[in-house]
């Protein structure tokens, strides 16, 4: 039986998987409530025994889903109409970006954003202020964080092959201009799922230095800006 609580979304301010799902809930004008998870002690979801990890929804009804790809896809099917593709080259375009979105595109962030221990300082600081840390846990986390994930995105980047992060991300957006084609969209006239997960992995670096190369590319730039407008600012 539903209860009259709103559904829940827990997550992390920052994170890139929660800002697609927070594209989604927001181009569909879905009422629900952030749950801001403390990513030392995530008590918020120790109702969740195996999964210890956000985006975590939990509906109305109770139901818990994980992930943020499956978490879009049940709410594409529960709430309003639907965005996601259902069939057809519509649904393998759709599929194929949806893919791109979590092996590359999110991938190629880290090794920009901690390349160097400067970046990861200015990341940290952003990243501290947004998540429920005290004052001296601000300090903690921005100089022994920005120290580990300067050597993490390093190794991320050797693994991917990743000379120069600054032009591999270049090359993704310049990937994503080239699928958006003439259309002001990946799902042509409106967004569609990948559009929205694109969309949301980008908005998550919206306030951190590595973001000036979204705006450098006019078309992504113009796209985002589309996508912005109807999916969180018009919420």
């Amino acid at each position: 039986m539903e209860t009259t609580t709103l559904p829940k979304l827990y997550q992390y301010n920052v994170c890139p998987f929660c800002w697609k799902v927070k594209a989604l809930l927001g181009y569909k004008k879905i009422p629900y409530e952030s749950v801001e998870v403390h990513p030392l002690n995530k008590k918020e979801i120790k109702f969740s025994k195996e999964y210890r990890k956000v985006p975590i929804f939990v509906d109305k009804a109770g139901n818990q889903v994980n992930d943020s790809t499956p978490i879009m896809k049940y709410i594409d099917e529960k709430y309003g109409s639907p965005v996601f593709a259902k069939s057809g080259a519509e649904k393998d375009k759709e599929e194929k970006w949806l893919k791109w979105a979590d092996a590359t595109l999110v991938r190629a962030l880290p090794p920009l954003i901690y390349r160097n221990l400067g970046d990861s300082l200015k990341a940290f600081d952003y990243i501290t202020q947004q998540e429920k840390f005290n004052w001296f846990q601000q300090r903690t986390i921005k100089y022994s964080g920005a120290m580990v994930m300067t050597m993490v995105a390093k190794k991320s980047a050797k693994e991917q092959g990743i000379a120069d992060p600054e032009s591999h991300l270049k090359k993704c957006l310049s990937d994503w201009a080239e699928a958006l084609g003439k259309e002001d969209y990946l799902g042509g006239k409106e967004p569609n799922g990948a559009d929205l997960a694109v969309f949301g992995i980008l908005k998550s670096i919206e306030e951190l230095p590595a973001f000036r190369w979204i705006q450098e590319n006019a078309k992504v730039w113009k796209w985002y800006q589309r996508v912005d407008q109807i999916a969180l600012k018009a919420a």
